[in-house]
């Protein structure tokens, strides 16, 4: 609910405006922050999971 918000504020809102807080939060959400955050965990499950593809691919190689 809360990304929705976010697009609906800033589709129908100017840039230099207040943004409302929603559910009587001290300060309006930071949607940049989020997106980087986002960012940084799509890429540690990518190198998790490259790593654990290396460490399947390194155990079969080993048992031949």
């Amino acid at each position: 609910m809360g990304a929705a918000w976010v697009m609906r504020a800033f589709v129908f809102r100017s840039f230099t405006e207040v943004i409302e807080c929603h559910r009587g939060a001290p300060m309006p959400p930071e949607p940049l922050g989020g997106a980087v955050q986002d960012l940084l965990y799509i890429g540690l499950v990518i190198v998790v999971f490259a790593a654990l593809w290396l460490l399947v691919k390194g155990v079969e190689r080993f048992e031949r």
